[in-house]
């Protein structure tokens, strides 16, 4: 190998290795700019929790899996603060009283007890600090467990 072709090489290298080292520094700030946060979007009382897994009991028998994103709207800003905060208190407590009290399942198949999932949702978060309120609880992205 020639000095030359040597010298090539390791600018090559350099250069490479440099544009790696940028590339990786200004990344993270790309992608902060491009992600707004939820709160920007407009609905500052909602707190968000996604993949949450709830099991579907027919009869006292596990029949199901559903995988829901639960939507919270909180009464007043400090407590939707709170929730969004402590989410991993609220998704236990939701495990947890949904692993003791399964969701009933509907009136058919892959059907679930919206009722239900209020009902316990509600009681978890009012139960985590003396005067939360909920207001409204709704279900999105509703998917079951493929059989």
């Amino acid at each position: 190998m020639t000095s030359s072709t040597r010298r090539s090489t390791l600018l090559l290298s350099a250069a490479t290795a440099g544009a790696a080292i940028l590339a990786t520094g200004l990344a993270p700030r790309r992608a902060l700019a491009a992600d707004p946060k939820p709160e920007a979007a407009g609905e500052p009382l909602v707190a968000e929790l996604t993949n949450v897994v709830l099991p579907i009991a027919r009869n006292g028998a596990l029949v199901n899996y559903v995988f829901v994103t639960l939507k919270i709207r909180m009464a007043d800003l400090n407590a939707a603060t709170f929730v969004r905060e402590q989410h991993f208190l609220v998704r236990d407590g939701v495990t947890r009283a949904t692993g003791r009290n399964p969701i009933p399942e509907g009136k058919g198949p892959n059907t679930y007890d919206q009722a239900a999932i209020v009902k316990v949702v509600t009681q978890v978060v009012s139960g985590l600090k003396p005067g939360l309120r909920v207001t409204r609880v709704s279900l999105e992205q509703v998917a079951f467990m493929r059989r």
